[in-house]
């Protein structure tokens, strides 16, 4: 592992690279107080949570990451497929290497899938969790569908086109402050999204049973305006745990769009998981 500083306006910044399982994972830590991994979902890149990690950073040691071939972390050797078991293996070995286990743990879309196997298999690593809108494909598309659209997005204009219609955004598009850099980068991740990431995330259904005999406390959460189908995954979610669904504020990304108001309806969660 290897880390440096970097300062500036916002909070010190700790980043570097953890040898997890194999991988190469670039890890930016923030803040001091009781630890909080933020998991990434699609595009994978850490910058995504930058206006919510330096909120979080004042009562937290907020860790960031951008998940294995994504963005800053090297694609490694002949890794050609991944599952939701390796993504949970990675968050965990993470934290594990940087001695912040067991930590509060935020997931959000692909990311909120990784978190509840994250939950099942490596229950120790995990002080509590709040799933972000898991988008639990299975439950409301036959996945055959769903892989030839995607398919047919990547065959008419490339991966990074396929990018744009999904995430509904320009890659040079200006959202609340965001580097355009970051968004570049995030784009780059196009291949990765849709050749190996895509087909393990329309396919993943969560553990329910073992989720609700888990002993780690988990919320379920999704935004006042999100899209219907990810309201109603959310919502199935909450059922099968028998537990409340949270609303926050704004859609899918609410932690981009309106970090504050974000980190304000998600603290008295995490705070309580202290």
């Amino acid at each position: 592992m290897k880390g440096n500083e970097s300062a500036g306006e916002m909070t010190t910044i700790k980043h570097g690279l953890a040898e997890v399982n194999g991988a190469q994972i670039h890890y930016e830590i923030r803040g001091s107080g009781p630890p909080l991994l933020l998991i990434m979902g699609l595009t994978g890149d850490a910058g995504w949570f930058e206006p919510l990690a330096e909120l979080l950073a004042k009562q937290f040691t907020v860790v960031t990451y951008d998940r294995r071939a994504n963005s800053r972390s090297p694609r490694p050797e002949g890794w050609t497929s991944t599952s939701i078991a390796e993504q949970a293996d990675d968050a965990a070995g993470l934290l594990s290497a940087l001695r912040l286990g067991p930590a509060i743990v935020f997931g959000n879309s692909f990311g909120a899938m990784i978190l509840l196997e994250l939950i099942v298999r490596h229950p120790r690593s995990v002080r509590g969790a709040v799933a972000h809108e898991p988008p639990l494909m299975p439950l409301l598309y036959q996945v055959h569908d769903l892989a030839d659209f995607w398919k047919a997005k990547v065959a008419k204009g490339g991966p990074r086109n396929a990018l744009r219609v999904f995430t509904e955004m320009k890659e040079d598009e200006a959202i609340n402050g965001l580097d355009p850099n970051m968004m570049r980068r995030a784009f780059d991740n196009g291949d990765v999204i849709f050749s190996v990431e895509m087909p393990v995330i329309i396919s993943y259904r969560p553990d329910a049973e073992a989720l609700r005999g888990s002993k780690v406390p988990i919320f379920v959460a999704a935004g006042e305006e999100t899209a219907m189908h990810l309201f109603c995954a959310s919502k199935w979610l909450a059922t099968q745990l028998k537990t409340d669904l949270h609303m926050f504020p704004s859609g899918h990304v609410g932690y981009v769009d309106q970090p504050r108001e974000f980190a304000k309806a998600l603290l008295p969660l995490i705070e309580g998981l202290r």
